[in-house]
């Protein structure tokens, strides 16, 4: 009886190990997207289709990041900045929602969407670039994107993109909409904590889960930074000129494995406090 225990807590461990990789990554991948979907972008776009005087192609670039910029620098700062880049993320869904509901493409107006957000988070540029946006600032990114004109580019490229994919790689764009939406990540803690209920209905003790909870977090952090290499590395293996970025990856991967230490650390502590209280008794 005891073997069919330990081997059902290992299991329920197991299967939480994976949950809490699937939930960082869950929160994580779409921003790790946006940073590779955007260098795309630049590559494909304005090397291929943009070659204007007031775009600079540096063919000696290493990465995507250095191969295109504008020949004004404060557009440059503005236009990488993480407000900016969290709008991009946010038309990634838009895209993905575009591909599986053609109707909803009419809705896109890219142009509008980066002056209207950039207006709104100008304190936030500011502070992040040191750069003042003044009204001429914002007239040079708003004719920096018309010249471009990235709302066709962009609504032509979902077009594009949606025509030359196959009825799998459609398949496959629903499952992350469906893999990254906050009720699958609802259900990922609910199962979760359901089985750190199993295991302490199994141990019979209100102390023992915290264990598992915190084996679960500290090797499900260590194997998504392990996970994250492990990517980047095939990824720039296939094609070195994709900047992959996986720092956030890393980042609550270290978070989650160190919160997971500590609550093993901790709950040593409560065993050897009752034990001490044992003996005295």
């Amino acid at each position: 009886m005891k073997i069919i225990k330990n081997i059902l807590i290992v299991i329920l461990t197991f299967i939480n190990i994976n949950l809490v990789i699937g939930l960082i990554v869950s929160i994580c991948f779409p921003k790790v997207l946006s940073g590779t979907i955007n260098d795309l972008i630049i590559n494909e776009v304005s090397y291929k289709n943009y070659k204007e005087p007031n775009i600079i192609i540096n063919k000696d670039a290493k990465s995507t990041k250095d191969l295109v910029t504008t020949d004004s620098e404060d557009v440059n700062k503005i236009l990488q900045s993480h407000a900016v880049q969290q709008l991009l993320e946010d038309y990634i869904n838009k895209t993905i929602s575009s591909i599986n509901n053609p109707e909803e493409l009419e809705n896109i107006d890219f142009e509008k969407d980066a002056m209207d957000y950039i207006k709104q988070n100008k304190d936030k540029i500011e502070q992040a670039t040191g750069i003042e946006i003044t009204d001429e600032t914002l007239n040079k990114v708003q004719n920096n994107l018309e010249e471009k004109e990235l709302n066709n580019v962009v609504k032509q490229r979902i077009k594009n993109t949606s025509k030359n994919l196959t009825k799998e790689e459609k398949t496959i764009l629903k499952a992350y909409s469906r893999f990254v939406s906050s009720t699958c990540r609802i259900i990922m803690i609910s199962i979760f904590i359901l089985n750190l209920l199993l295991i302490a209905i199994i141990n019979k003790s209100f102390t023992k889960w915290i264990n598992n909870f915190g084996i679960s977090l500290l090797i499900g952090g260590i194997e998504t930074i392990i996970l994250s290499f492990a990517l980047k590395i095939i990824i720039n293996f296939k094609n070195s000129f994709i900047n992959f970025n996986i720092s956030i990856l890393i980042k609550w991967g270290f978070i989650i494995g160190v919160l997971g230490l500590i609550i093993i650390m901790v709950y040593n502590i409560i065993i050897k406090k009752q034990r001490k209280e044992l003996v005295y008794e």
